[in-house]
């Protein structure tokens, strides 16, 4: 008999904690949360504006500093509210989002990783050849950094710290929110990936954010756990974040 904690595409972690006669409760966060978390990421990053202003007269968060300050503290709303109701409301982010910790994610988060960037690499050679050259917000930003720490500070920001965040908050937070409403799979992975590719606010880039925020929510689908697309999103952004701290933007 199914448990009524469960739900379709709940993540492994829940389903083996109810195997397991944990005591697990009916996790009661959602999409209002979602739309929280995307707020105070708005919220932290006007703070941010503001300290880059108070602190370091740069109102455009290009200087080292206050760019590093721009890129980070809006985190607090983006990841920090997700772990923050997965506590409050559910079981904590391990249970509810399904944070894994098998050798077979590692496999898998490559697989996903590389097939990204496939994609990725196919839709970016198409829109240059619609619309000319084009560079990702990161990559603008990087022109300002001058020092090689900051630049390396915002590589693993960008490779290791962004998939982190990101993920809590879509393929977890978002995902799982969707997903307890009953919507269909196919459109709980749609839905998931437009937020995604819009949240970053690079229009010329939609459609190749879309189809890497597509292939994360597939392998959340497929391995029913937030960690396999974390790690497929860092390997997604890492060759780009090392090739910004060696060879330069």
């Amino acid at each position: 008999m199914t448990s009524p904690l469960l739900y379709p595409n709940a993540p492994v972690t829940l389903e083996s904690a109810v195997a397991a006669g944990r005591p697990v409760r009916a996790a009661w966060w959602g999409v209002p949360d979602f739309l929280i978390a995307f707020g105070l990421w708005i919220l932290f990053s006007v703070v941010a504006a503001v300290i880059g202003l108070a602190l370091f007269g740069d109102t455009e968060l290009t200087g080292g500093p206050s760019l590093m300050i721009g890129l980070t503290l809006p985190w607090i709303g983006m990841a920090g509210w997700p772990l923050l109701v997965a506590w409050w409301k559910g079981n904590g982010p391990v249970i509810d989002f399904g944070l894994t910790f098998r050798a077979s994610d590692l496999l898998w988060g490559l697989v996903y990783g590389l097939a990204a960037l496939f994609a990725a690499a196919i839709i970016a050679a198409i829109t240059t050849a619609l619309a000319g050259d084009f560079d990702s917000a990161a990559g603008e930003l990087a022109d300002s950094l001058d020092s090689f720490l900051l630049l390396v500070l915002f590589g693993i920001a960008v490779g290791i710290g962004a998939p982190i965040v990101e993920e809590l908050a879509f393929r977890g937070l978002l995902f799982g929110a969707l997903a307890k409403r009953g919507m269909a799979t196919w459109l709980v992975i749609v839905l998931s990936a437009l937020a995604f590719s819009l949240i970053h606010f690079e229009p010329i880039r939609i459609p190749l954010l879309l189809s890497t925020g597509l292939i994360l929510g597939v392998a959340r689908w497929h391995r029913r756990s937030t960690t396999v697309p974390i790690l497929a999103h860092m390997v997604n952004n890492l060759p780009a974040a090392l090739v910004l701290v060696f060879v330069g933007p």
